[in-house]
């Protein structure tokens, strides 16, 4: 009798990096995309990407969360919620708690989020 193994969630979506403008306050949106396979996030940009584990894979109906990852630029503060009325996920990433600003912004949802309807980038 054979085993079958459980089928990892893959979810798919858009992202967007913030750069600093050098010599100046300013921040330039970069628009990617985003996949979610189990548990590993890659958030791929215009001439670069970012990938990293979840602390455990998305569930819906969570409550938010927060982690760090590592990042060139010192530690960065993750936090993903829910939002149930869309059947999608939210994440913000800051470098520095006290920034407003976000380093990154990114969602991801499954087949049956209407945002599904949405063209990919």
């Amino acid at each position: 009798m054979a085993m079958s193994l459980p089928i990892a969630s893959t979810y798919h979506g858009f992202a967007t990096m913030y750069m600093r403008m050098p010599m100046s306050s300013s921040t330039l949106p970069i628009q990617g995309h985003c996949t979610v396979e189990d548990r590993r996030i890659t958030l791929k940009f215009p001439f670069t990407g970012i990938e990293f584990e979840l602390p455990s894979s998305p569930k819906e109906n969570r409550n938010d969360f927060d982690f760090t990852i590592r990042s060139v630029r010192g530690d960065m503060t993750m936090t993903i919620g829910y939002v149930p009325d869309l059947k999608a996920f939210t994440g913000i990433g800051r470098l520095n708690e006290e920034d407003e600003a976000p380093a990154l912004t990114f969602c991801f949802y499954s087949n049956e989020s209407p945002l599904n309807r949405l063209p990919r980038l």
